[in-house]
């Protein structure tokens, strides 16, 4: 997937002309854009729209003082080239395509607005990756927005609930954009708690039209809109589990490598995993209409934390044996 990010200095101006912007990929490494040459010799061999198309959310509305727009490529590699133009949608009117620019791999929110909870190194960040790997936690991204998504404010109004657990990396109430790490701090990776209250900047200026002014009136209809990772574990627990973690058994600080700790930092979480299940949601429940048994995931979770401790067992006799040159014969 690559991120695609777009800038619109002047955007006041742009939209006396145009509405959109338009998007295209090129279907070669070695392209022109249709009327920006890249070099002398560089012809342009064809491109494909991605614009419009159903996986791919654009073109992009433009919205008035608002000069930072994302979206991004499902299917788009980091050798892919793009372009994109201003278009309007009533006159069909369409500005030059810009200089092709070359795909960028993006995380799955690309350049999120609000803070990671720790910004870690690239190193932790492989270490983490990796772990994920091991437990089969990879990062998952939801949106929250619209109606549906403003009953999740609590009675206080400054409280937002999360429909999964998480961490935003976008946040918009009522046109308002959240970029402050304490300002919604986030409680259990659930909770959003806000400085002000919410639910009067989502819907309270479009009930009183009389006092609030149109554009006034546009931001707040557009509610509640949050994107945000989804995980079981997030990274600055995985990260703590793996700094804390000791050296497996049969190794020593001295033995042990990354590979060897992030395996067992593994099995910890799996294991911790696992007791929370069994205790709070490992009954059976069976009544007149439906049933429910959790076994099922917990055997799932328990051939995960075996087939860990098997691997890591290899690699634990593995460098108990290193060294090793010869072998006493009394």
């Amino acid at each position: 997937m690559i991120g695609l990010t777009f800038s619109v200095q002047n955007i006041e101006q742009v939209m006396q002309v145009y509405d959109q912007i338009q998007v295209i990929r090129y279907d070669a490494v070695t392209i022109n854009s249709p009327d920006t040459p890249v070099g002398d010799i560089i012809s342009l061999v064809g491109w494909v729209a991605v614009s419009g198309t159903v996986d791919y959310p654009v073109p992009i509305s433009l919205v008035t003082g608002q000069d930072f727009y994302q979206s991004y490529d499902p299917i788009g590699e980091a050798t892919d080239w793009f372009s994109s133009r201003y278009y309007d949608t009533l006159t069909g009117s369409y500005s030059a395509w810009s200089a092709p620019i070359l795909g960028a791999d993006g995380d799955l929110y690309y350049d999120p607005v609000y803070p990671p909870e720790i910004e870690y190194n690239t190193e932790n960040k492989a270490i983490i990756k990796r772990i994920r790997t091991y437990i089969g936690d990879p990062l998952g991204l939801n949106r929250e927005h619209g109606e549906a998504a403003q009953s999740n404010i609590s009675p206080d109004g400054k409280t937002y609930k999360l429909d999964q657990k998480g961490w935003p990396v976008y946040i918009t109430m009522g046109g308002h954009s959240f970029t402050d790490l304490a300002n919604p701090s986030v409680n259990g990776y659930k909770y959003l708690k806000f400085q002000s209250v919410i639910d009067e900047i989502c819907t309270g200026c479009a009930q009183i039209e009389n006092i609030c002014g149109e554009e006034e009136i546009r931001q707040y209809d557009q509610g509640v809109d949050i994107w945000y990772y989804t995980f079981r574990f997030s990274d600055r627990q995985i990260m703590e589990t793996y700094d804390s973690c000791p050296p497996p058994p049969g190794l020593t600080s001295t033995t042990a490598t990354s590979q060897a700790y992030m395996y067992q930092t593994a099995i910890d979480l799996i294991n911790k995993e696992l007791l929370e299940d069994a205790v709070e949601d490992g009954a059976a429940i069976r009544d007149e209409g439906s049933s429910y048994n959790p076994e099922g995931g917990l055997k799932i979770r328990k051939d995960l934390l075996d087939g860990l401790n098997k691997q890591l067992d290899d690699v634990v006799n593995s460098l108990m044996l290193k060294g090793i040159t010869g072998v006493l014969v009394d």
